[in-house]
């Protein structure tokens, strides 16, 4: 019988394993352990974080949805005002609210932060489009030309929106 036994690693309870983090002796599989010059390590002790975690921290996801919103407004403001700039609106309100969200976070990832992310972007569009219907003088109605009135084409709008909500999806999935 050989000195080390098999245990429950520390964050996968159902997996057994004789692997320890050579900094704080906890339990690790292959699948949390982090490579380091010195060794293996947890990833707290590695200082990473690996795939989806969960925050119980409160005001999280309040933090994430208030800062989303701003930088939204702000992007959709601007885009408003200068629509013959919608690729790099498009890559402002992505990156931006992204960016933002992921800042006041501290880099996190998962579904919730999606979410919040692509929802603070598709704000940030349908503002966009008020704002400048705004600057139009153009209020809701049944007018044929209204799409053409407020630059909505179909082919570069779609693509900059769908650029716009890839980013989001790209940095939280």
């Amino acid at each position: 019988m050989t000195g080390i036994e098999e245990r429950p690693c520390a964050r996968h309870p159902d997996v057994l394993t004789t692997l320890r983090c050579n900094r704080c002796g906890k339990p690790i599989c292959p699948r949390c352990m982090v490579e380091t010059p010195v060794g293996y390590r947890c990833p707290e002790c590695a200082g990473v974080r690996l795939g989806t975690f969960a925050r119980r921290e409160f005001g999280y996801d309040l933090r994430a949805i208030l800062v989303g919103v701003l930088v939204a407004l702000l992007a959709g403001f601007i885009w408003g005002r200068f629509p013959d700039w919608g690729f790099y609106c498009a890559l402002l309100l992505g990156f931006g609210v992204a960016e933002a969200i992921a800042w006041v976070t501290d880099e996190g990832r998962g579904r919730d932060l999606l979410t919040i992310g692509i929802g603070c972007v598709l704000l940030g569009v349908a503002f966009s489009r008020i704002v400048l219907a705004y600057r139009l003088g153009v209020f809701i109605r049944d007018d044929p030309g209204l799409l053409s009135i407020l630059r909505l084409q179909p082919i570069p709008d779609l693509v900059f929106v769908a650029l716009a909500v890839l980013i989001p999806y790209v940095r939280f999935r």
